[in-house]
């Protein structure tokens, strides 16, 4: 077993025994001999990155890493640096840990060849969520492609994908207490609010949060612009020295969690009283996301989440992202509830209307209304896990309800 430490949290040996017989019954039902999982790429914050790889290796090495998973034999993970190789078998679950220089890929080709697989039908998962579309580099690519002529190679990201998101009952727990932190998080922010306060400095509240509790971000949007003179709807993925001002409406996205497990809240608050349009704007939102968390539920499909984002439409509002997208390591499937011709609806796949829910995905609820000129506009929406009879919030905090800093 792993040992305990603040990157990649421990599960129980039942849990790994569960991922693998799970990934592998599926590779059987494919067809699939041997998957080769590409890891790399955080998103800005202290995390890992490498989501789809650690999801088997418990374990990110720097710059980026692959992991082997034939149907029977033992995975390997290939990482790059020979001095590295004590830590990741300490944290990782894989004991067959290889260095494989800066390219990695000679390694990886030299555990397929004792695998067999030159001739094998293999299956190539990329390092982020499928709507990203990336796969391996093309220099690896090739060196696959040349070195094993005769073998078949698909990308099976999206395959993989909707395997890994359905979660655990230790999967839950873990976002669970992920959405603890995070609520704590949003509090400190709410309070630190006044005039004069620069974003960047709400922004390190967050990191400091986190670093108490042993926990990890992935981003966080931090902004504010006057209500009056609004110069954006959308906040800051990197806080600059801008100052929060009376009369401004500030916006959060924070996620904090645990191992590439984070809950996440979309907040919207207001520093003094807020102007008619906007305090029209919070209602709506408050009231799309309290009807998508009450009524949404298993069995559903993506298509059929629309219906819910009907009253921002009759308000005369466009909605700037789904309603429902898929969250929990990271940004996933699916992308659901749009109004048609929004801005949202461009994220919205085919693919995307088919998924069906199930319990054990974790999703974000978010209503994000716009005026049509893109001028105004604020969300409201937290991380859920769909159970057997609905959804559940992992957040005790009240997105829900209109605060005011008062000034």
């Amino acid at each position: 077993m792993p040992t305990e430490n603040d990157y990649f949290p421990v599960f129980s040996k039942q849990e790994y025994e569960r991922r693998y017989k799970m990934i592998r019954t599926a590779m059987a039902e494919k067809g699939l001999d041997c998957l080769i999982i590409y890891g790399a790429y955080s998103w800005g914050g202290t995390d890992t990155g490498q989501t789809n790889a650690v999801y088997l290796s418990n374990y990110a090495p720097v710059v980026h890493s692959y992991v082997v998973v034939p149907l029977k034999e033992e995975p390997t993970l290939v990482l790059s640096f020979a001095l590295h190789v004590p830590n990741a078998k300490d944290c990782s679950v894989i004991d067959d840990v290889r260095a494989g220089g800066f390219d990695l890929i000679p390694a990886v080709a030299e555990r397929l060849k004792e695998l067999g697989a030159q001739k094998g039908n293999l299956g190539i998962v990329g390092p982020l969520p499928s709507w990203w579309t990336s796969t391996i580099p093309v220099e690896h690519h090739q060196y696959l492609t040349q070195t094993f002529p005769e073998a078949r190679f698909q990308t099976v990201t999206e395959w993989y994908e909707h395997l890994r998101i359905v979660k655990s009952d230790e999967e839950i727990k873990l976002m669970e207490k992920a959405g603890v932190l995070t609520d704590l998080a949003h509090e400190e922010i709410f309070l630190a609010t006044k005039p004069g306060v620069r974003h960047t400095d709400l922004r390190q509240i967050i990191e400091g949060v986190a670093g108490r509790f042993g926990g990890k971000y992935p981003f966080s949007h931090v902004g504010s612009t006057s209500m009056k003179n609004p110069e954006r709807y959308y906040p800051d993925f990197y806080p600059t020295h801008r100052t929060i001002e009376a009369g401004d409406v500030v916006m959060t996205e924070v996620a904090l969690g645990y191992g590439l497990y984070f809950g996440k809240i979309w907040g919207t608050y207001f520093v003094g009283e807020p102007t008619t349009e906007y305090r029209e704007l919070f209602e709506i939102a408050a009231k799309v996301y309290d009807r998508a968390v009450a009524e949404i539920k298993p069995g559903m499909k993506g298509r059929d989440v629309a219906q819910w984002v009907t009253p921002i439409q009759e308000a005369g509002y466009v909605n700037a992202v789904p309603l429902v997208t898929g969250w929990s390591a990271y940004n996933h499937a699916p992308h659901a509830g749009a109004i048609e011709g929004s801005p949202a609806a461009n994220m919205v796949k085919a693919s995307d209307l088919d998924f069906v829910f199930k319990p054990g995905h974790t999703v974000s609820i978010v209503a994000f209304p716009v005026t049509p000129d893109m001028k105004k506009g604020l969300w409201i929406g937290t991380t859920c896990a769909f159970t057997k009879d609905g959804l559940k919030n992992l957040h005790a905090y009240p997105m829900n309800k209109m605060r005011v800093v008062e000034v």
